[in-house]
């Protein structure tokens, strides 16, 4: 398995994120990603721009950054030039972990052999799938220490979830979810809470023997919450949903790398904590899921509970020192921005509780996903 950990600034950052396509005056998903790629054809970022499974969804990353504020920088960049580029096809782009009406089985599969094999591969299960995700990539040193900071990670999904709540409404109605993606995506196989994997030895042999069965190719097509990244010499975590405003992803980015950093110093002093039990960990995603920031999750090692906002912000507590040392310690802070003002699912019901209109809801996200502001 090509592994290129070390190979970049410790706990370096990479995000991507994944956009809708909406027709500007029906607002509805529209399958216009060629036409959006096909503009970006000469432009320096133009590898950095990518389709999805689906014409409606439009994927943008990164380049490495050092620290949050460049990483966010490049962010406001490429989803400047998306929108331009959009706008040119009579589109535009908005950010949410669901698209608040249009009918997702009425969306166009991307006609490249990678999207048409796994639309083949999942059948019907393709036609739920225009969910729109944040991945969060931090760069590690060595494998061994990718496997311990994904297991660490592993335990901490259900409130990293909670956070990031962006997708309440699907179909022109609320779905008593805060994140319905996170859901959704519990149909693609291979998906949801990894397995504790106890050293990177365990994640290889789990990828070759399913590799040498002919379920997947490669490790890209195991779609867990949070995974080993060899050839990126990453953790990736993949939990969140979409999120509209961009100081919600820099807050999102700074606990990523601070609780990453953290659990690798933890690490390298010999200290591992025990992996909590799945059956907790899948209460516990499931209640994120459906209450967001209000979830009573269950602490693994005595049984009470607490409130996923509370957790976080002993979570935000526990990565302050790290984060002190990346210089992410001011967008860390917008984790309490957010646990006081609610997450994009909060934002997205208040609206919809005030027009009853699920295309307001879809106007706020595209005007707030074309704010650039990053405070």
């Amino acid at each position: 398995m090509e592994s290129n950990f070390g190979t970049s600034t410790p706990y370096s950052l990479g995000i991507e994120e994944e956009f809708q396509l909406v027709d500007l005056e029906t607002l509805e998903l529209t399958p216009r990603v060629e036409a959006v790629l096909a503009a970006f054809e000469g432009q320096a970022v133009s590898d950095r721009v990518m389709p999805e499974l689906l014409q409606s969804v439009v994927e943008v990353a990164t380049r490495i950054a050092v620290d949050v504020e460049e990483a966010i920088d490049d962010l406001a960049d490429l989803r400047f030039r998306l929108g331009l580029a959009a706008a040119e096809h009579g589109a535009a782009i908005a950010s949410a972990g669901t698209h608040p009406f249009s009918r997702s089985d009425e969306q166009l599969v991307t006609d490249r052999p990678r999207y048409r094999g796994l639309s083949e591969g999942l059948g019907w299960l393709a036609s739920r799938q225009p969910v729109f995700g944040l991945h969060v990539h931090v760069g590690v040193g060595s494998a061994a220490k990718a496997a311990a900071c994904a297991d660490g990670v592993r335990d901490r999904l259900p409130e990293l979830l909670a956070l990031s709540a962006n997708s309440p409404l699907r179909h022109g109605e609320p779905t008593g979810l805060a994140s319905t993606r996170a859901q959704i995506v519990l149909d693609l196989p291979r998906s949801g809470l990894p397995p504790a994997l106890g050293s990177f030895g365990a994640f290889e042999a789990e990828i070759e023997r399913g590799a040498a069965a002919g379920v997947f190719p490669d490790y890209t097509h195991v779609w867990w919450d949070v995974r080993p990244h060899p050839r990126l010499g990453t953790v990736e975590v993949r939990v969140f949903d979409a999120q509209t405003r961009l100081s919600s992803v820099a807050a999102i980015a700074a606990l990523t790398q601070s609780l990453v950093a953290t659990i690798g110093s933890e690490f390298e002093c010999g200290d591992v904590a025990t992996p909590a039990p799945v059956v907790v960990l899948e209460e516990n995603r499931r209640r994120a899921a459906r209450n967001g920031l209000e979830a009573l999750l269950v602490d693994p090692s005595d049984g009470t509970e607490r409130t996923a906002a509370e957790t976080l912000r002993a979570l935000v507590e526990r990565c302050a020192p790290a984060a002190d040392a990346l210089g992410c310690a001011a967008q860390l802070q917008l984790v309490e921005s957010i646990l006081r003002d609610g997450t994009g699912a909060d934002e997205q019901l208040r609206v919809h509780a005030e027009t009853h209109d699920a295309r307001a809801v879809a106007r706020r996200l595209v005007a707030e996903t074309a704010a650039l502001a990053a405070a």
